[in-house]
């Protein structure tokens, strides 16, 4: 556990997240990115080489919630805790994930209407996902 008062303590993320875009809409991530959240007193990571497509707006809500924006790195983060590797590494729920995204726009300063909206997008899209899976629990952590 880190020491109060510790800088790595302040929420938020530690650094800029530095990408290279490899085509169409996949971009990986070139050095570590790490968040402290506030709410669950920890830092969470995305390990560098992690490929992401920012954040999977559909078509028709672009022009409300821009792929490009403060939302990346959150979107970077989520993308990372959406998948096994992630929830493994950061002991992470899917719920625990999208909580994560909603903290980090906000903390990035992303708008509070867009960053309400992108959250409900996410969690409702993850909700089903879940509900199509018997004996899979949004809320509980994976088996390590």
């Amino acid at each position: 556990m880190i020491a109060p008062g510790n800088p790595q303590t302040n929420p938020g993320f530690k650094q800029l997240a530095d990408l290279r875009h490899l085509g169409g809409n996949e971009f990986m991530l070139l050095n570590d990115l790490y968040f402290y959240s506030e709410k669950y007193e920890r830092i969470f990571m995305v390990p560098r080489e992690t490929i992401t497509d920012l954040a999977s707006i559909p078509w028709w809500a672009q022009s409300f919630c821009q792929v490009l924006g403060n939302n990346i790195r959150s979107a970077i983060l989520h993308d990372y805790n959406c998948r096994d590797e992630g929830k493994k590494l950061n002991r992470v729920s899917q719920k625990t994930a999208d909580d994560l995204f909603h903290e980090g726009m906000s903390l990035d300063h992303v708008r509070w209407s867009k960053a309400r909206v992108m959250y409900r997008m996410v969690t409702i899209y993850q909700r089903a996902k879940f509900f199509a899976k018997p004996g899979v629990s949004y809320a509980k952590l994976i088996d390590s």
